[in-house]
């Protein structure tokens, strides 16, 4: 028999932990980073599954008023949630998503909305149990983000030597920029450098950071070792920079991609991605999550961005699928 309770913030260890030796789990499901949002209008709903006596599985999730709409919603503080299960059974899978959709009528709420952590990030394999149980609950796909992910090969400098292919250039062309601009590279525990970079490319594009500065800062007090920001320098000016989160034991997600575009000859992206490449496998990453490629603020916010996918696969990344996934359980 599996029992249900709901998290209570004296499970935030227990919680925790479990992520940490879970199959599927990451950084975005541990409620030391959902705790960051305590200005978000969202109510904490996560839930525990237990059998035995042991945790089996969690779903993080909080309820959400949109309108008339009351959603239960995995999750809407993080790039995804959904569930987090170690050695789950075909049947427990089952009995677990029942579980939810009864959680959720419960408490009034009149759908389901949950953004499944991508195959990709399984340590063990690229496990598609919970997809299969969700849909068979009749949990319909309502929307499909693309997401570029570059694996770390054996062999790291072969692979910087395709990527100048891919470019068109040679690996000499690159090490020449950095010496003829007296480039340097520094991982930084601010983001006072970085944030208004960021600012100048969101508005470009007449967007906004997910963060604020301050969320940042706070979430690297929270995660020293798991938030990272790379920086690159001309002279001792900033000119572009990376922010990484580790997300779990095998991979890293790039979050923010950002330059000054007025070192657009430099190629500070570019040059980034030539060094976290062999820091990823100095580090034992397996492979890097280069984000999604969406154009948000046109007509359909799904569509893709091919420009930047095509940016994306020129070093050498391939398609992973955010899958989520909507029932409907009344017509409050």
């Amino acid at each position: 028999m599996i029992e249900i309770l709901k998290y209570q913030n004296n499970l935030q260890a227990e919680w925790d932990q479990f992520i940490d030796t879970s199959d599927n789990g990451t950084i975005f499901q541990k409620q030391k980073f959902l705790s960051y949002h305590v200005s978000r209008k969202f109510e904490n709903h996560s839930l525990i599954f237990k059998k035995k006596g042991k945790i089996i599985a969690v779903f993080p999730a909080a309820i959400k008023q949109e309108g008339k709409k009351k959603i239960l919603f995995s999750h809407p503080g993080a790039s995804f949630g959904g569930i987090v299960y170690k050695n789950i059974s075909f049947e427990d899978c089952s009995i677990i998503i029942k579980l939810i959709e009864h959680e959720a009528h419960h408490n009034g709420c009149n759908q389901i909305f949950i953004i499944q952590t991508p195959t990709i990030y399984n340590t063990l394999s690229n496990n598609e149990i919970i997809d299969y149980c969700l849909r068979d609950r009749n949990f319909k796909n309502k929307e499909r983000y693309l997401s570029s992910i570059i694996p770390i090969n054996e062999d790291v400098n072969n692979q910087l030597k395709k990527i100048s292919r891919n470019k068109n250039r040679t690996q000499s062309y690159y090490n020449n920029l950095i010496r003829k601009h007296e480039l340097k590279f520094r991982w930084v525990d601010s983001f006072k450098e970085f944030y208004p970079i960021l600012l100048k490319n969101k508005q470009k594009h007449n967007a906004k950071p997910t963060h604020s500065i301050e969320e940042l800062e706070r979430l690297k007090l929270l995660f020293p070792k798991e938030i990272l920001q790379l920086m690159i320098y001309n002279n001792k000016q900033a000119i572009g920079g990376l922010t990484l989160f580790k997300t779990n034991n095998i991979s890293v997600i790039i979050f923010y991609s950002m330059f000054d575009y007025n070192f657009t000859n430099i190629q500070p992206i570019t040059l980034l991605m030539q060094y976290i490449i062999p820091w990823s496998k100095k580090n034992k990453i397996q492979f890097i999550d280069y984000g999604i490629s969406h154009q948000p603020n046109n007509k359909n916010p799904l569509a893709p961005n091919k420009s930047l996918i095509k940016f994306k696969e020129e070093f050498g990344s391939f398609v992973s699928i955010r899958n989520t996934y909507n029932k409907i359980l009344n017509d409050k």
